[in-house]
């Protein structure tokens, strides 16, 4: 049973780097090819571009800018994104572009007719130089380009030449600051520089004349403007000199009205009256509430405390005349200090009436005050109307004023701007001409092509590998066909100048005949030391090295003091005596209904023990086949021979292989590291598989000896075949061939 899962999978998940170098080696032509094509094409294409110089000129914009906007001239900083966008636009523009042409006279220059009059194409170019190069060879070019007409200038009109100009200009800033590049591409240098001085400084003369003529128009309009605004401000100031006459209306400090300030006055009037009457009123209240005698007004005065010292005095008297007893008490003493007493109480009640008076005469005054208040607040309020009237008239002389005196301060600096116009920027370097040319670089177009082609043979390469079907894994070929592989053959390397069934001759001690002896060793474990082994050796397709395996083995095995005979059943493609270096051999003939003469056929290696017999016609071979004669001459074989190897045709090619493998003690199929496909092997096993012949082993020739892949084989549990050959439990990396 063949698993198609075994395809994708890989023994290894990381990257080796000796399979990257094998990789590289296996595809190496597939990827330098583009590479050499794409670069010699980008080669070929920079040589036949026309080389183009460029020349810059650097101008810097002042940091302030002064401009005359809708006649109005302002100074103030360029917005950073707006005004410089537009200074490169109009250098760049179409109308400097005629000045330019104009300015230097283009029209009548032969050089700058003769660079703007090339419209020459690249495949033109190819052409011409192809022509100068191999006249001889390419006849057919002269159709292509045909002769130069010797000196014909050509004739370009002013807008062609401007075309040409903002086609080739290129005007551009860095982000960073006010400076500007002008650069200009042109096939010859010294028009490059030219016309880069020629678009900076028409930018320069434009600005100057754009402000001259701006400043003149400014001018004339202030001019007008102000006999306009003259006639307003007399009006205006006449209109206020003549209303305050009128209304009479006479001015304090501060700008203040007399009768505003009157109103405050009285107000304050107002407010200290009621004040007062406030503070009487509660005196007297406070009086009357409570004792008279400690009325503070009492309390100050002279009078009153005069008569409470002489009470006093004459209650300390009486207290004396107590003290001695009746006999000094005197009524006159008594009658004194009631009579004291009495004047006390007097003086109290006039000074409760002096209060109430106070109360009345503070109530007058806030009553007149109130009054004077009200008659000045309507005076305020009609003297406020006509004040608001007059600030009104006062607030447009004002205006006006103002507008006449900024208009004629305008007026004067556009006076002295008339004849100081400056351009906003200065050209700080100015465009040389230039030594080298920008375009082509070839060594740019060299190493793109070269990246390129490399680029393209790299994704050829790795299409190419992604559909490759190729065998390059031995442990995947065990577990697609459930065949165990006896053995990996190594690559041999050709510079060596040795075949490869030469090498037991040559080099007996090399990896490959290690390998030869392993792959022996495995065949004959199983087997008694004095039987004779039918080996059948096949592959899926012509050209896996199926012969050269036999004639290895056979010659590996005779250095072993062993007799091998080499049965050569490939008619169509019979390699085997040439191989072994005969140079005369007879085609075997059918063997029917005799005794079998093998020793008629039979023939020794001139370098070696072993022996060989030449394959018969096709025609014969299917008749010694059927009528036994095959098989009797292995019979005879077995009875001289130690091993007998037969080399058969191809599975997918005849079925030889299968007919013969029924003779056979062991059948192998060879199988080539590299070239045989998945698809090719897997067929030849099904195809043997239907035809009931058993498939003992497969053996991998030319494999990588480098190769992660190399020497992996699945393992299997030990279990007999038909032939009584023992698959090997785990088979280990094989040694190569250096």
């Amino acid at each position: 049973m063949i698993d198609s899962r075994a395809f994708t999978q890989r023994a290894s998940t990381g990257v080796d780097p000796r399979e990257v170098v094998r990789f590289l080696n296996r595809h190496i032509i597939i990827i330098l090819l583009p590479m050499v094509l794409i670069a010699g094409a980008a080669w070929l294409i920079a040589s036949a571009t026309q080389p183009r110089f460029v020349a810059k000129a650097v101008l810097a914009l002042d940091a302030r800018k002064v401009q005359v906007v809708e006649h109005e001239i302002v100074s103030r900083l360029p917005q950073e994104n707006a005004a410089l966008r537009t200074e490169l636009d109009v250098i760049g523009s179409r109308s400097a572009a005629e000045d330019v042409v104009d300015r230097l006279a283009l029209t009548s220059d032969a050089e700058v007719l003769q660079v703007a009059g090339k419209f020459g194409s690249l495949w033109q170019n190819l052409a011409c130089n192809a022509q100068r190069a191999l006249p001889s060879w390419f006849p057919w070019i002269l159709e292509i380009c045909p002769a130069p007409a010797s000196t014909t200038i050509p004739t370009l009109s002013r807008s062609q030449l401007a075309d040409w100009i903002v086609g080739n200009a290129k005007v551009s800033n860095d982000g960073r600051s006010l400076t500007i590049d002008v650069t200009f591409t042109s096939e010859s240098p010294a028009v490059a520089g030219r016309i880069a001085n020629g678009l900076a400084e028409t930018y320069l003369d434009d600005q100057i004349r754009t402000k001259t003529v701006s400043t003149v128009k400014a001018r004339d309009w202030l001019h007008e403007q102000l006999i306009t605004m003259r006639g307003d401000l007399e009006t205006s100031e006449a209109a206020v000199d003549d209303f305050r006459r009128q209304s009479g209306l006479n001015m304090g400090t501060k700008d203040e009205t007399l009768p505003s300030q009157s109103l405050g006055e009285v107000n304050g009037q107002l407010v200290a009256a009621r004040s007062d009457s406030g503070r009487a009123e509660a005196k007297l209240q406070a009086a009357r509430e409570s004792d008279p005698a400690t009325i503070p007004d009492v309390l100050a005065s002279t009078i009153i405390q005069h008569l409470r010292e002489e009470m006093v005095q004459i209650e300390s008297q009486i207290a004396e005349n107590a003290v001695r007893g009746p006999v000094y008490k005197s009524n006159v003493l008594d009658a004194r200090l009631a009579a004291v007493r009495k004047q006390m109480n007097q003086e109290m009640t006039r000074i409760l009436a002096s209060l109430s008076g106070d109360v009345q005469a503070a109530r007058k005054r806030e009553a007149e005050a109130t009054q004077a208040f009200q008659e000045m607040e309507r005076q305020a309020h009609d003297a406020a109307r006509t004040s608001f009237r007059l600030n009104q008239l006062q607030r447009e002389a004002n205006a006006n004023r103002t507008m006449y005196d900024t208009f004629f301060s305008r007026y004067k600096e556009a006076m002295e701007q008339e004849g100081l116009a400056a351009p906003d920027a200065r050209l700080i370097s100015r465009a040389e001409t230039p030594d080298a040319p920008v375009f082509p670089n070839k060594q740019r177009f060299l190493l793109f092509g070269t990246i390129g082609g490399l680029a393209v043979g790299g994704a050829l390469a790795f299409l190419r590998n992604s559909f490759d079907r190729r065998i390059r894994q031995a442990s995947e070929v065990e577990i697609v066909t459930g065949v165990p592989v006896f053995g990996l053959l190594p690559k041999v390397s050709w510079w060596r100048g040795v075949q490869p069934q030469d090498y037991p001759l040559y080099d007996p001690h090399s990896r490959f005949c290690a390998a030869l002896a392993r792959v022996h060793a495995v065949l004959r474990a199983p087997e008694s030391a004095d039987r004779t082994q039918v080996i059948l050796v096949t592959s899926a397709q012509p050209g896996d090295g199926k012969t050269s395996f036999c004639i290895s083995l056979a010659r590996s095995l005779a250095k072993s003091q062993m007799r091998v005979l080499v049965i050569d059943a490939d008619p169509y493609r019979s390699q085997v005596p040439s191989l072994f270096g005969a140079s005369i051999f007879q085609a075997c003939a059918p063997i029917v209904n005799q005794p079998a003469r093998l020793g008629d056929i039979v023939q020794a290696d001139s370098k070696s023990t072993a022996h060989f017999t030449p394959a018969p016609n096709e025609d014969d071979l299917q008749l010694l086949i059927h009528s036994g004669g095959f098989k009797t001459l292995l019979k005879e074989a077995r009875q001289i021979y130690d091993i007998v190897i037969i080399d058969t045709p191809p599975v997918m090619t005849s079925a030889e292989a299968a007919l013969i493998g029924r003779f056979a003690d062991t059948r192998l199929l060879l199988v080539r590291w590299g070239r045989t496909c998945w698809d090719e092997m897997t067929a030849a096993v099904g195809f043997l598989r239907l035809c009931h012949v058993g498939l003992d082993g497969i053996v991998i020739v030319g494999a990588d000896t480098g190769s992660a892949s190399y020497g992996q084989v699945a393992s299997y549990d030990t279990a007999p075949l038909d032939t009584g050959v023992i698959r090997p439990a785990s088979y280990r990396s094989l040694p190569s061939v250096e």
